[in-house]
């Protein structure tokens, strides 16, 4: 994909998650898949591409892909109607707190054991541990990157609703915020 002069090349590609999770606020709903599954699906399939943009900026911020859910592989789809919602910041709200609220409801998910985590998992060999009362050893040392993509989802989830991700390949940050 190119990207305008102004943008630099960030997003899933650039990133060391395993894992990503987009929170779609207006489905209610957060969006798992492994990082790995969906950069193999961004090159193999040709997704549009399109360009976001933030309140007060006068050109693109973020460049990226827009992928259908549908086809997004080995998606989780966490409905999480539960969650206080009516807290979240709103769609006009900047970037960082809506990331930051984003972050607490993955959380809020994991604390609960709600959270798809793909694992490493076999059978110990070693006798003492099986006679000490174990008997799988699981390793899950798991990177999650997470996205605040407002207005994911099915659109029959949600007024609002895109139908897509929006999967992310370049940005400016005009305001300096982390």
């Amino acid at each position: 994909m190119n990207c305008p002069d102004f943008l630099f090349p960030y997003g899933i590609q650039t990133e060391q998650s395993d894992i990503r999770a987009h929170v779609a606020v207006l489905a209610r709903r957060i969006l798992v898949f492994r990082t790995t599954e969906m950069l193999r699906a961004i090159e193999e399939k040709k997704f549009p591409s399109s360009l976001a943009f933030q309140l007060g900026i006068n050109q693109p911020t973020a460049q990226g892909y827009l992928v259908p859910i549908k086809a997004v592989p080995d998606i989780r789809i966490l409905n999480f109607q539960s969650y206080h919602w009516d807290s979240f910041p709103p769609q006009t709200a900047d970037t960082s707190s809506r990331g930051k609220a984003a972050v607490e409801v993955v959380c809020e998910l994991l604390k609960r054991g709600r959270f798809p985590l793909w694992i490493e998992a076999g059978e110990t060999e070693d006798k003492t541990i099986q006679i000490n009362g174990t008997d799988i050893i699981v390793t899950a040392n798991k990177r999650i990157q997470v996205k605040c993509d407002y207005c994911a989802g099915e659109k029959i989830w949600a007024a609002g609703c895109t139908g897509n991700l929006f999967i992310q390949t370049a940005e400016i940050n005009p305001f300096k915020r982390i």
